[in-house]
């Protein structure tokens, strides 16, 4: 189970309302933005029917909006598949702080001179067709405080210069592109960063210790590349987690339970990795936690009665492993438990009776185990049961 990342991003979305000035726009920005139409070669749903070289652009170009002082501040064009390149022309707008373009199908990639656009501190050109290497001179832009290229189709390796003055930024996504390469150190600059999403690429080397580096860093998800090595003493010091995920790497050693009792943290992913050992005793748990996510590694031993601590827990997948010992008639206590996934395991004993008590429980996955006896009865209480 994969974390919704359009929800992190919410988190740093400024929602604006268009303001019309009476003022007309500046004749050299109205230039400039039919410069960026002319770069447009599909506009399949008209959105950018209204930009006229007749019309006032504060007042009447779509996705447009504009200070006091009739200059433009903010242009936000999303999910209109627009396509085309984007112009370099851009970077003549003084003032502008937003460019939210995601969801088109602009190609080719961003024009260098978007580097001298210094009130810029939102970028979104995610879910386009952009290409090539991610631009180093995005590093130079020292008001960044959100920038998603994720969804595109950047390769190579991920530039160290564009952390090197990211003290504002908060939030950075790369994901699902095509890069490869380690994870920069220099990401460490980033004092006030709280997300980062590299994602679904094909990126290797191990964890950086400066990730942890930064105090309020709350959503790690580096899930889905090829990092290896351990991170026990890496993430002992990312005390402000809401989520990690580093599902589906090539990570080794002692699995990073002791985040677990962080007291924000509500997923937590390390599936299909290479973890070894057994779950520890669970002192402390947060009380947030929804998602505990450890299969496809190489843990035994048995699962601790103490996973109860993580009362609010909507799933547990420890699948795929070598627990052994009974399945914990504690687990009947979790009573948000959604999900429960077992199987693939050297679990024995017998079926508890007590899960037609969990109301909302959908999957009970428990195959492949070394079970005996029947399956109790009350399981048919479970209303919402969609998979046994």
């Amino acid at each position: 189970m994969k974390p919704h990342f359009p929800l992190l991003v919410a988190v740093f979305i400024v929602v604006g309302f268009r303001v019309v000035f009476s003022q007309v726009a500046d004749e050299e920005e109205r230039e400039i933005l039919l410069q960026f139409k002319a770069n447009v070669t599909s506009d399949p749903y008209n959105s950018l029917a209204s930009w006229d070289s007749s019309k006032n652009p504060c007042a009447e170009y779509s996705g447009v909006y504009c200070n006091s002082q009739g200059n433009v501040i903010r242009i936000v064009l999303w999910n209109t598949s627009l396509g085309g390149v984007l112009s370099p022309a851009l970077s003549g707008l003084k003032s502008l702080r937003i460019l939210t373009l995601f969801g088109n199908r602009f190609t080719g990639n961003i024009p260098t001179e978007y580097g001298e656009i210094q009130t810029l501190w939102k970028i979104n050109l995610s879910s386009n067709a952009l290409s090539g290497s991610v631009p180093e001179f995005l590093g130079n832009l020292s008001n960044i405080r959100f920038l998603d290229l994720s969804r595109n189709g950047y390769t190579g390796e991920i530039p160290s210069a564009l952390f090197i003055t990211c003290g504002k930024t908060k939030f950075v996504s790369l994901s699902r592109n095509l890069l490869s390469g380690s994870v920069p150190v220099s990401v460490g600059n980033c004092l006030n960063l709280v997300g980062i999403d590299l994602s679904f690429n094909n990126l290797s080397g191990g964890l950086p210790s400066q990730l942890c580096d930064i105090s309020g860093l709350a959503y790690l998800s580096l899930g889905s590349n090829v990092l290896n090595g351990s991170v026990l003493e890496q993430l002992s010091s990312c005390q402000s987690l809401v989520l990690l995920d580093l599902g589906s790497n090539s990570f080794t050693g002692s699995a990073p339970f002791g985040v677990l009792g962080l007291t924000n943290l509500t997923y937590f992913d390390i599936s299909h990795n290479g973890f070894v050992g057994e779950i520890p005793n669970i002192g402390t748990c947060s009380q947030g936690l929804e998602v505990l996510d450890a299969s496809g590694n190489q843990l035994y031993g048995e699962i601790p009665l103490s996973i109860t601590n993580c009362n609010a827990l909507k799933v547990l997948d420890l699948g795929f492993n070598s627990l052994n010992g009974s399945v914990p008639t504690e687990l009947l206590n979790l009573k948000s438990l959604q999900i429960i996934r077992l199987g693939n395991n050297l679990i024995n004993g017998t079926i508890p009776a007590g899960f037609g008590s969990i109301e909302y429980l959908q999957v009970l996955d428990l195959h492949k185990l070394n079970l005996v006896g029947t399956i109790p009865g009350d399981i048919s209480n479970c209303m919402f049961l969609l998979e046994l």
